[in-house]
């Protein structure tokens, strides 16, 4: 288990490695329909959330989702959302991905039906290395700030609230109206 952990935790350090070295470098953004990468992240993580009994899927998503970005790093954002969500969800819960056009831009929503965050700590677990709770819960404190970091990359902003309908965590993600 910690050798697999080790793997990803590399895995993803390079990953965004790779992201920031093709931004740099001018690497041409492209389409990116958030609908299909939630599908294609939620089917990777179905295994771990029925494990648990967690029901996982999209809530909702407007056809008209897309924002010009790059594949591979928002699918990386889009996995450790739902990654952290059914980690931290009791067994039993319940995992909501959401997707919507709003105002020219796009919103993507990752809600659970978990603990939650408190909300002084909500803004430092973005930062690198930082982890919320137990320190023998499992997990490196990268996952947000990576989120983060891709976010910033593609021009997006990330906040964390409680979950409206799900009274866990609630992570947003928006993305600006196409330029």
């Amino acid at each position: 288990a910690g050798i697999d952990r080790a793997t990803r935790l590399v895995e993803q350090m390079l990953a965004l490695a790779r992201h920031e070295a093709s931004m740099a470098a001018g690497a041409k953004p492209e389409p990116v329909d958030l609908a299909e990468t939630a599908r294609l992240v939620i089917s990777d993580a179905v295994a771990a959330a029925q494990a648990r009994r967690i029901d996982i899927g999209i809530s909702h998503a407007d056809a008209a989702a897309v924002v010009k970005g790059q594949p591979e790093a928002l699918r990386m954002l889009l996995r450790n959302l739902v990654d952290n969500a059914v980690k931290y969800t009791p067994e039993g819960g319940r995992v909501d991905v959401g997707i919507a056009a709003q105002g020219g831009g796009v919103e993507l929503s990752v809600d659970d039906s978990g603990p939650g965050l408190p909300e002084q700590e909500r803004g430092r677990v973005l930062d690198r290395f930082y982890r919320s709770g137990e320190p023998q819960a499992p997990g490196s404190g990268l996952g947000l700030a990576i989120v983060k970091s891709i976010a910033d990359l593609h021009g997006a902003t990330v906040a964390l609230a409680a979950s409206p309908s799900l009274g866990g965590l609630r992570v947003l993600v928006r993305f600006p109206a196409k330029a």
